[in-house]
C-alpha cells in the first residue's frame, strides 16, 4: 500500500483497480494523522472513483417501437436528436480527458516526489474516458438503429399536410411571442442593472433562462415538424425534399446551438433516408442542384449586401456592377456615336472641320452627362444629398485645394477626353518630350529618350499647349535643310536628292497620295542656295529625331558628293583697293616667313 502512495511512474495498480482498492486507500489516507489540502483533495479523487466504479452509467439503450403514425414517427426523430447531441457531447467529454490524460502522465514521468494525487487524477481521467467511449459506442449504435426504424417505417405511415401546416403556424406565432419577451425582459434587465438593483435583475436572469429553454423546445418540436414534410416529400418522390433537407440542417446551427458533429449525425440521416427513398443518382442530381442554388442564394445575399455608404445611403455590389454596367454602356454609346457621326458628316460638305468636330463632341459630352445621372440613380444617391456634399466641398476649395481638385477635375477630362493616352509620345516643351507611361487622377508620368521619368501635373496638360506626336497615328513629315554652292542647278539637286531618297530601302519612309517625298528651294543665302527635303516618315523612328534627321543627313551627303555637287563653308575674300607706300616691304618681309600673299594694288 505504501509503494502504491509513493509512485514516480504510472500506477497500473491504481488505474486499473476496483472499489476495493479505492476503499482501501481512503482509509489509509483517513488514518493519517497528517490532515492537509493535499490529502482533502486525495481523498476526494477517491470518493469519485468509488462512485464511478459502483455505477455503471453507460446508458442502457431503451427499446425502440416501431412507429404507426404521424406522432410516433415523430417522437422517434426528436429522440435520434437527442441522442445525436448527447453522442456529440460524449465525444467532447472523450476528447477532453484524452487530452488531460495525456498531460498528467507526461507530469508523473518527469515528477521525482510524491505523486499520489497526479496519478489518482489520471486514473479519474482514464476511467471519465472509457465511460465517455462507452456511451459513444453505445449511442452510435441506438443512432443507426433509429435511423434504420425511420427510414423502414415511412413507407407504411401517412401524413396529415394540413395538420403539420397548422402545427407550424401554430409554433411561428408562439417562437415569435417569446421572442419579443426576451428582448422586453432583456431591456428591464438593462434598468435594474443601472439602479443597482440586483435582487430584481437576479429575478429577471432567471425568468429570461426559463423562457430561452421554452424558445429552444419550441424550435426543437418545428424542427421535427420540418422532418415529418421531408419525409412526406420522399413517400411523394418529391424533389422538394432537398429543399428542406437544406432547410432542416439551416435550423439545426440556427436554433440548436448544433456542433458539426450533431449536424453531420442529422445529415447523415436525411442523406439515408432519400438513397433509399429517391436513388442513388437522383439524390446525387438533387443535391448537387440544391448545393447550386444555395451557393448562388449566398452570392446574391453578399451582393446585395451594403458595401459601403454614400450619404447613408447603402451601397451594395449589385448596385455597383450595375453602375458600371450602365456606365460602360454609355461610354461605349458616346465613343460610338462620335466615330459614326464624324463619317456621317463628312458626307456633307457645307460642314467644315471644326463644326463636325463641335457636333461630335457635344453629342459626346451630352451623352456622358446623362450616363453619369443615371449611375447615380441607380446606386439610389440623391442629387440633393450630392448638392450638399458639392456646396461643402466647395468651402474646402476656397480654403487651399484649388490645385489639388484642379489637377483632380483635369485628371477626369483627361481620362474623357482621350487627348492623351497610356503610349502617346508627348513634347511639353523644347527639352522634355517622351512616352506617357502612367495616368493618375492627379498627374501623368512621361518616361523620356534618357529614361527618366517626369511626373507632370494634369493642371498644365490642360492650361498649356501640348504637342501629341502620336495621337491618331504615327506618320510625321520630317524637314531636313541642307545647302549646296552657288552655281549648282537646282533642278540637279532635287532630282538627285529624291532619287536617293526613292533608293534608300528605308522601310520607314511613308508615302500616299497627299504625304510624299519632296525637295524644295527656300532661300538664297549670303554663301549658299538653300534646299529642305520634305520626307514623311512612320513607326518608331519618329520618336527618334536626331537619330532620323542623322540618318537623312548622310544620305544626302553621299548623295551630293557622288555627284559632284560642292556643298559650301563658311569663307571671305579679301580686296584691298590702295595701301601706303611701304606697305609692299612689310609684306615681303612677311612673305620670307609665312609664305606668299598676291596683293593687287591700285597704285
Amino acid at each position: 500500500m505504501h509503494s502504491m502512495l509513493f509512485a514516480a511512474d504510472l500506477n497500473t495498480t491504481i488505474i486499473h483497480g476496483n472499489s476495493k482498492l479505492y476503499h482501501s486507500l481512503l482509509q489509509t489516507l483517513e488514518k493519517s494523522p497528517e490532515a492537509d489540502d493535499e490529502s482533502s483533495l486525495q481523498k476526494t479523487l477517491l470518493i469519485k472513483l468509488i462512485q464511478i466504479s459502483d455505477n455503471n452509467i453507460t446508458k442502457k439503450q431503451e427499446k425502440i417501437t416501431i412507429p404507426t403514425d404521424q406522432k410516433s414517427y415523430r417522437e422517434l426523430f426528436s429522440r435520434y436528436i437527442l441522442d445525436a447531441a448527447e453522442k456529440a457531447a460524449a465525444k467532447k467529454i472523450l476528447e477532453t480527458n484524452s487530452k488531460k490524460a495525456e498531460i498528467t502522465a507526461q507530469q508523473i514521468r518527469e515528477s521525482n516526489s510524491t505523486t499520489l494525487t497526479m496519478q489518482l487524477f489520471y486514473t479519474l481521467y482514464d476511467r471519465e474516458k472509457e465511460e465517455a467511449q462507452k456511451k459513444l459506442t453505445s449511442l452510435e449504435s441506438e443512432l443507426n438503429h433509429i435511423a434504420g426504424t425511420l427510414t423502414d417505417s415511412l413507407a407504411r405511415l401517412s401524413f396529415d399536410d394540413n395538420k403539420i401546416q397548422k402545427s407550424k403556424e401554430t409554433l411561428s406565432r408562439e417562437i415569435t411571442y417569446l421572442g419579443e419577451q426576451i428582448k422586453k425582459l432583456h431591456i428591464k434587465e438593462e434598468r435594474y442593472l443601472l439602479l443597482n438593483q440586483k435582487e430584481q435583475v437576479e429575478a429577471i436572469e432567471k425568468k429570461i433562462r426559463i423562457l430561452k429553454h421554452e424558445h429552444y423546445m419550441l424550435h426543437k418540436r418545428e424542427l421535427a415538424l420540418n422532418f415529418l414534410e421531408f419525409s412526406h416529400s420522399l413517400q411523394e418522390k418529391d424533389k422538394k425534399a432537398f429543399t428542406y433537407h437544406r432547410s432542416i440542417l439551416q435550423a439545426v446551427k440556427a436554433h440548436l446551438d448544433a456542433s458539426e458533429d450533431l449536424q453531420e449525425d442529422i445529415n447523415r440521416l436525411l442523406n439515408q433516408m432519400e438513397t433509399t427513398y429517391l436513388g442513388t443518382i437522383e439524390t446525387i442530381k438533387g443535391k448537387s442542384v440544391q448545393e447550386f442554388k444555395t451557393e448562388i442564394k449566398k452570392l446574391w445575399e453578399v451582393a446585395n449586401k451594403p458595401f459601403f455608404h454614400i450619404n447613408k445611403t447603402p451601397i451594395s455590389i449589385i448596385k455597383l456592377l450595375f453602375a458600371l454596367l450602365i456606365f460602360s454602356a454609355g461610354m461605349l454609346l458616346s465613343s460610338l456615336y462620335r466615330r459614326n457621326i464624324k463619317k456621317l458628316l463628312k458626307r456633307n460638305r457645307s460642314l467644315t472641320d471644326s463644326t463636325r468636330t463641335l457636333i461630335a463632341n457635344m453629342g459626346y459630352y451630352l451623352i456622358f452627362v446623362i450616363t453619369f445621372f443615371v449611375v447615380l440613380n441607380a446606386l439610389g444617391i440623391d442629387l440633393s444629398s450630392l448638392a450638399l456634399v458639392a456646396g461643402a466641398l466647395s468651402v474646402g476649395i476656397g480654403f487651399g485645394l484649388q490645385n489639388i481638385i484642379s489637377n483632380f477635375v483635369s485628371g477626369i477630362i483627361l481620362m474623357v477626353e482621350r487627348s492623351i493616352k497610356i503610349g502617346d509620345y508627348v513634347q511639353l516643351d523644347e527639352k522634355l518630350r517622351g512616352h506617357v507611361v502612367d495616368i493618375k487622377m492627379r498627374s501623368i508620368t512621361v518616361n523620356t529618350n534618357a529614361n527618366i521619368d517626369v511626373i507632370v501635373p494634369n493642371q498644365d496638360l490642360i492650361q498649356n499647349r501640348v504637342v501629341n506626336w502620336t495621337m491618331n497615328d504615327k506618320i510625321r513629315r520630317f524637314e531636313i535643310p541642307f545647302d549646296v554652292a552657288y552655281g549648282t542647278d537646282p533642278k540637279k539637286v532635287i532630282d538627285v536628292v529624291e532619287k536617293a531618297v526613292r533608293q534608300s530601302n528605308f522601310k520607314d519612309i511613308y508615302i500616299s497620295e497627299e504625304e510624299y517625298t519632296q525637295v524644295i528651294m527656300t532661300e538664297m543665302g549670303s554663301s549658299s542656295v538653300n534646299f529642305e527635303l520634305f520626307v514623311w516618315l512612320q513607326g518608331k523612328s519618329i520618336l527618334y529625331t536626331r537619330r532620323t534627321t542623322s540618318r537623312f543627313l548622310i544620305l544626302i551627303y553621299n548623295a551630293l558628293y557622288e555627284n559632284n555637287i560642292e556643298i559650301p563653308f563658311p569663307q571671305q575674300d579679301l580686296h584691298i583697293r590702295s595701301v601706303d607706300a611701304e606697305f609692299p616691304v612689310v609684306i615681303r618681309n612677311s612673305e620670307q616667313t609665312a609664305g606668299s600673299i598676291d596683293i593687287h594694288s591700285s597704285k
